[in-house]
């Protein structure tokens, strides 16, 4: 935030000190002169009016951001009674809604002190995103199989919309990674309390969802099963590990999960939109096939989903 003309303020926090100690490291390799100081005041601001300023600043952004949701959703609501009207107009709304999610998120970055109006552009982001899931609804999922029959078909489950429930940990972490990587090419990604919530989508890692729980099984393991990526070694030992934090059963005593659960517990304390936190825990799950493998995982939006015999 400017507060003078040449002057511009940031939180003291321990991110907002690293950022600036690798800026004059970058300035100085340069061959520049770079000084990292805090300041304690600014003349003729006081802390309290410098914080309302900031929620100023971020309120602006916040309903701007908000007004154009509300646009797309009154054009998704005119659209949605036909249809969307086509595939292709259904997308364009998809790709829309998803940029203004990125700026909303970017909006949050510097929301620092919690500005009123976040909770405004958030709710129209949920309506434009329920209107989306009215019209992608009429895309329903295919019956689950019977027990020990064979595996799923992964070309069934394309482009769907995948739910669970908000705040995602470990296990609906890594399924997500498994939807991504190994079973849709184009997956989209919501969150509810409940699986009846979000109609049109499929659940996982809920009550009652097709894809959750089973027997001694976290989800993760049940999907690896349903969708016949069970065959793969590095996939199991990722099961095991999610399954060890999970379900705290010790069954398998994978030393990799104190880890990774720490890793994870990092993320969710540093990133409070499930969206960006389910997609900065892809990596994590990268980096532990490659480990695991030998090999990177398979990119879902370029490669078509393994199969196995």
């Amino acid at each position: 935030m400017a507060v003078k003309s040449s002057v511009y303020v940031l939180p003291a926090s321990d991110k907002t000190r690293e950022d600036f100690t690798w800026l004059r490291q970058e300035i100085e390799t340069g061959g520049g002169e770079a000084a990292v100081f805090e300041a304690v005041a600014v003349t003729g601001m006081t802390d309290e009016q410098m914080v309302a300023a900031f929620r100023r600043d971020r309120d602006a952004a916040y309903a701007k951001l908000a007004t154009d949701l509300r646009d797309v959703a009154k054009r998704l609501a005119a659209g949605g009674r036909s249809a969307p009207g086509s595939v292709r107009e259904l997308e364009n709304f998809e790709m829309e809604v998803e940029r203004m999610q990125t700026d909303l998120n970017s909006i949050d970055q510097t929301d620092f002190f919690g500005a009123p109006k976040r909770d405004e552009a958030e709710q129209a982001m949920s309506r434009c995103r329920d209107l989306l899931l009215s019209a992608q609804g009429r895309r329903t999922a295919p019956a689950a199989p019977a027990g020990g029959g064979p595996a799923r078909d992964a070309a069934k489950f394309q482009n769907r919309l995948w739910v669970t429930r908000p705040r995602p940990h470990i296990d609906r972490c890594a399924s997500a990674w498994l939807i991504q990587r190994f079973i849709d090419r184009r997956p989209r990604f919501a969150f509810a309390a409940e699986p009846g919530k979000r109609r049109g989508g499929i659940p996982y890692d809920m009550s009652g969802a097709e894809f959750s729980h089973r027997g001694e099984d976290c989800t993760f393991e049940t999907m690896m099963k349903e969708f016949g990526l069970d065959q793969d070694p590095a996939l199991r030992a990722i099961g095991e590990i999610v399954h060890d934090v999970d379900l705290k059963d010790g069954k398998f005593g994978r030393s990799e999960g104190a880890g990774v659960n720490a890793v994870l517990l990092g993320l969710a304390e540093r990133i409070r939109d499930d969206r960006r936190l389910l997609q900065e825990s892809m990596a994590v799950f990268d980096g532990l096939y490659t480990t695991l493998s030998g090999t990177t995982a398979p990119q879902g939006k370029k490669h078509a989903p393994r199969k196995h015999k």
